[in-house]
């Protein structure tokens, strides 16, 4: 479940990038074009004499935009058709989604999920707000058909209401608070791209693995082992590349096995998965660059930002259980 904690620092992290308030409904029809244009929303105030408030902050993970919507005032919002795949999640009050197939009513411990082609529209209680996280479907449908390692013919569909209570959607919301946590850290500033790909990436595949959906049950099947020869290549392939934003479907993609295949025969025969393998490559880098630095003109922090190490504490004890010293000491030597 969604904690206060978390709220908050959804609210500190938004507060860096575009900020809207109005009490004027075609002014917050006109931010809401502006700054989500890829879902077009009109607004009706439904009890007769409400004052019009409405408060929102969004920003960009990669191909993912995570928004933070508040009405004060009950209020109907009217979708058109959208391209996108939406996680609404309620902070507070309660809202009603009715589109041509579901009914959900949401609450702060049922989030609505709804895809490219649902119009629809949701009625907001007064001080209803939301975390709105909006997916492509092409990143979708390409971790899909990477985790199955073949074309999925009939469009991606997921369960309309996710319970944000279970223990399998745990996964997706830790995902969620990640990206809150480093977004917050960035400070407004573009993140590093070596970590906005690793957390666009996590949050599509822990939405397909979290949330109930037409190919849930195929995925659920046991996946047949990659050949030694595919783990050789991809194992070549991370440590003569390190400096690409990989993931692990991009990985599978390029020595040709599914994503599933992959992470079973890493876990196998290299005793971790593909990514901890890359962190592994990237703090070699690292120390190999510290090893060769001027520590007069150089520090630990430069250094391990631009091989994707943004957190130095989670960085620094990772450093130190590898290479038995703290990085600051490898520079001084």
């Amino acid at each position: 479940m969604i904690t206060d904690s978390v709220i908050d620092s959804t609210n500190e992290m938004l507060a860096a990038y575009p900020v809207a308030r109005t009490r004027d409904i075609d002014q917050a029809e006109a931010v809401l074009e502006r700054i989500l244009p890829r879902i077009p929303l009109q607004l009706r105030v439904t009890t007769s004499g409400d004052v019009f408030d409405m408060r929102m902050n969004a920003l960009d993970i990669g191909a993912v935009t995570a928004s933070y919507l508040r009405f004060g005032s009950d209020i109907e919002v009217v979708n058109s058709e959208t391209a996108f795949y939406h996680v609404n999640i309620p902070l507070s009050g309660r809202t009603v989604w009715r589109a041509q197939k579901f009914v959900v009513q949401s609450t702060p411990t049922v989030a609505a999920v709804f895809g490219p082609g649902t119009v629809g529209r949701s009625l907001w209680t007064g001080g209803c707000a939301q975390l709105c996280v909006m997916l492509p479907q092409s990143s979708l449908d390409r971790e899909l058909e990477r985790h199955l390692d073949r074309h999925i013919a009939e469009p991606l569909s997921f369960a309309p209401a996710m319970n944000l209570t279970a223990s399998t959607t745990r996964g997706w919301l830790d995902a969620l608070r990640l990206v809150v946590r480093e977004a917050e850290r960035g400070g407004g500033q573009s993140l590093h791209p070596l970590i906005t790909r690793t957390l666009e990436n996590l949050l599509v595949d822990s939405l397909l693995l979290a949330q109930r959906h037409n190919y849930s049950a195929e995925l659920a099947r046991p996946a047949p082992l990659a050949s030694p020869k595919a783990v050789g290549e991809a194992m070549a392939l991370l440590r003569s590349e390190p400096e690409y934003p990989w993931t692990v479907g991009q990985l599978a993609g390029r020595v040709h096995v599914s994503v599933r295949a992959l992470q079973s025969a890493f876990a196998r025969s290299v005793g971790v998965s593909p990514m901890r393998h890359l962190r592994q490559v990237r703090l070699s880098r690292v120390h190999a660059e510290l090893l060769d630095a001027d520590p007069e003109t150089t520090t630990v922090t430069e250094v391990a930002a631009r091989w994707g190490f943004t957190h130095h504490g989670h960085f620094a004890a990772g450093y130190r259980a590898r290479f038995g010293e703290p990085p600051v000491q490898t520079l001084r030597r």
